[in-house]
C-alpha cells in the first residue's frame, strides 16, 4: 500500500513537472507573440503616419494652388512623372538636375549641369542637395531608379521633384560629355 502511494506520488510529481514545463513554454511563446504583435502594430502605425503625412502635404499643395496630379494622389507620392519635352522645359526654366546613373552609364553623356550621384550613394550624399523652392529633374536610364530616388528624396523633405519617367532616352535636349 505504501509503495503504491509512493508510486502514485511520484507519478503526480512527474505530471506536475510536465505541466510546469509546458506552462513555461506556453508563457514564453505568449511573450514572443505579444512582442511580434507589438512590433507589427508599431510598423502599421508608422506606415499610417507616413501615409497621412503625404496626404497632408498633397492637400497643402492644393491649398497653395499647386494641383498635384491624379496619379500623385492615388499613388500617395510627392513627386511628378514628366516626359522629355516637359523635362526640357523644367531645365530651361531653371530646375536643378540630378543624374542617379552609375559612372559607367554617365560616360555616354549627361544632361548639362547635372549633379551626378549614383542611386547607391544617394542616401549617404543626400545632404549635398539643397532643399529650397527650386525644382529638381531626376533621371536615370529608364525611369525606375530615378522614381526610387524621388521617393527617397521626398521622404527626406525635398520638394518640387520631377522624374524623367522614360529615362534619359526620352530627354528632348542636348547632352554633355563628362570631362
Amino acid at each position: 500500500m505504501e509503495i503504491g502511494a509512493l508510486i502514485l506520488a511520484v507519478l503526480a510529481l512527474l505530471l506536475a513537472l510536465v505541466a510546469v514545463a509546458r506552462a513555461g513554454g506556453l508563457a514564453r511563446r505568449l511573450e514572443e507573440l505579444e512582442l511580434a504583435s507589438r512590433r507589427s502594430l508599431e510598423n502599421a502605425l508608422e506606415e499610417v503616419e507616413r501615409t497621412l503625412s503625404t496626404q497632408r502635404e498633397l492637400l497643402a499643395q492644393v491649398a497653395e494652388g499647386r494641383a498635384p496630379s491624379r496619379e500623385m494622389i492615388l499613388e500617395g507620392r510627392l513627386w511628378r512623372d514628366v516626359d522629355g519635352p516637359a523635362a526640357r522645359a523644367l531645365v530651361e526654366a531653371g530646375a536643378r538636375v540630378l543624374d542617379v546613373r552609375t559612372p559607367g552609364e554617365t560616360a555616354s553623356g549627361t544632361i548639362p549641369g547635372a549633379v551626378l550621384i549614383p542611386i547607391d550613394a544617394l542616401e549617404a550624399r543626400a545632404g549635398e542637395l539643397p532643399k529650397d523652392q527650386r525644382p529638381w529633374l531626376v533621371y536615370c536610364s529608364a525611369g525606375s531608379r530615378s522614381a526610387a530616388a524621388c521617393e527617397f528624396l521626398a521622404s527626406r523633405g525635398h520638394a518640387g521633384l520631377h522624374n524623367l519617367s522614360a529615362g534619359l532616352g526620352a530627354w528632348a535636349g542636348p547632352l554633355a560629355r563628362p570631362g
